[in-house]
């Protein structure tokens, strides 16, 4: 913004100070040849005045004097046409026949511009009669190449140029600084706003800057307020029904156990034993809901988490679980990776696609965790049936599940999986293993 700001009001400026420039050129041309002309013609009179009044062997002197404050070639030719003085100290005695002169010689003053054989360039002349008594003695004429009149006009015209310039230059300073009044209270509007998906604790500058700024810097603040409020009620809520939830349903689960331990009634042990396998579904999916609420409320902040160490030790107990189940459990972990996530997001994010592939696999899954050179990727296969091209995406929406999904689930695992990465500035997303079933790609950033 500053740049534009700084380039519009410097070519207005320069736009208008050019239209008037232009005008001011072409009269101050006008004006400075007018003046030049009129100042040498008062000097021819002057020195002719000066002439009349003194004899003849004192000209030389005074002709020398105009020459030095003219700038021109000064001659005196009396009434034969001779060449009585010369401020170029050329030969004297000589004829001296010019129009001028015999117009100077016939009593009137003549100024005008004509070509010189002798200095080949246009000759800028004034010449004025020097009167003694009732005669013309002799005439004075001042001359210089018409050259030096065009310099003296130029050097106008190249003061008005720089007076554009200048024009420009300080039109330049006035919008940089103006710019700077506006972008800065801006820029640092930005970063507040930039900074609040981190910290909504950040507050943005209500006396800084346009009253526009200030007033969007205020409505930025509330909407801060609120939001900051609205989170903290969330993670309230995620934690008082975390305990509240958890606690009856362990409860129950305790009893469940004991009568299945205790009776004696096989049916009333499968009905226990179902109903504690019920209250186990109940209990992760509980876990999975209270997991969403704390990605849309953002709980914790993002900070560097040693992937290596926690793949691992999820990988560990998730080995148990597949023995059990008679599975090939394959871990390619590579060590010494850390990502950016929030405290819990990683493990969380890998026992769900762990508890995913166990569900589908028929005897095979593959986790991996690869390092580049800015995102770590993590992979989880298994060599189960698979989805089709249409649900690869669908199955990441809260509650979707694939046409071959197994029963019992909730639809959250991998909607939880996705949500998480991307809080945390990655993605997710499936393919096709090449183990035959699915493939779930999770990238994160990586920790420098």
């Amino acid at each position: 913004m500053t740049r534009r700001l700084v380039f519009a009001m410097t070519l207005v400026a320069g736009l208008v100070a050019m239209t008037l420039a232009v005008p001011l050129a072409s009269i101050a041309a006008t004006n400075v040849r007018s003046a030049f002309i009129s100042q040498l013609e008062i000097d021819a009179l002057s020195t002719a005045s000066v002439l009349a009044s003194q004899p003849e062997s004192g000209w030389g002197a005074t002709i020398e004097a105009a020459a030095v404050g003219t700038g021109a070639r000064v001659v005196v030719v009396d009434a034969g046409r001779g060449l009585v003085a010369d401020s170029d100290e050329t030969a004297l005695d000589r004829s001296f026949d010019r129009p001028e002169i015999d117009l100077a010689l016939q009593g009137s003053l003549n100024s005008d511009v004509r070509p010189s054989q002798t200095m080949g360039a246009d000759l800028r002349f004034v010449a004025a009669p020097v009167v003694q008594g009732m005669d013309v003695v002799a005439a004075v004429r001042f001359s210089l190449p018409e050259d030096e009149v065009d310099a003296q006009v130029f050097r106008t015209q190249a003061w008005l140029a720089v007076f554009v310039l200048a024009v420009m230059v300080a039109a330049g300073l006035l919008a940089w600084l103006i710019a700077r009044s506006i972008a800065g209270p801006l820029n640092r509007l930005s970063k507040v706003a930039a900074g609040l998906a981190e910290n909504l604790e950040l507050r943005a500058s209500e006396s800084d800057g346009p009253a526009e700024v200030r007033s969007v810097a205020r409505v930025l603040n509330a909407t801060a307020e609120r939001l900051a409020g609205i989170l903290s009620r969330t993670e309230r809520v995620a934690a008082d029904a975390s305990h509240h939830l958890r606690t009856p349903l362990t409860g129950v689960r305790l009893r469940l156990e004991a009568i299945e331990e205790t009776t004696s009634q096989p049916d009333v042990r499968r009905q226990a034993i179902a109903a504690t396998s019920e209250v186990d579904r109940l209990t992760r999916r509980i876990e999975q809901v209270l997991a969403l609420a704390r990605s849309d409320a953002n709980a914790g902040l993002i900070e560097a988490t040693d992937a290596s160490a926690v793949a691992q030790d999820r990988v560990g107990h998730a080995q148990i679980i597949a023995e059990e189940r008679r599975l090939d459990l394959d871990a390619r972990i590579e060590a010494g990776v850390a990502v950016m996530c929030s405290v819990g997001t990683f493990a969380r994010v890998l026992d769900e696609l762990l508890s995913n592939a166990f569900a589908y696999a028929r005897s095979r899954a593959r986790v991996s965790l690869t390092r580049g050179s800015e995102w770590v990727t993590l992979t989880v296969e298994d060599d189960g049936p698979g989805i089709t091209d249409e649900e690869r995406d669908v199955i990441f929406d809260r509650f979707a599940r694939g046409s071959g999904s197994v029963p019992g689930g909730s639809g959250l695992g991998l909607a939880l999986v996705r949500e998480a990465a991307r809080g945390a500035g990655g993605d997710a997303m499936a393919t096709r293993s090449d183990l035959g079933g699915l493939r779930v790609e999770v990238t994160w950033p990586l920790s420098q």
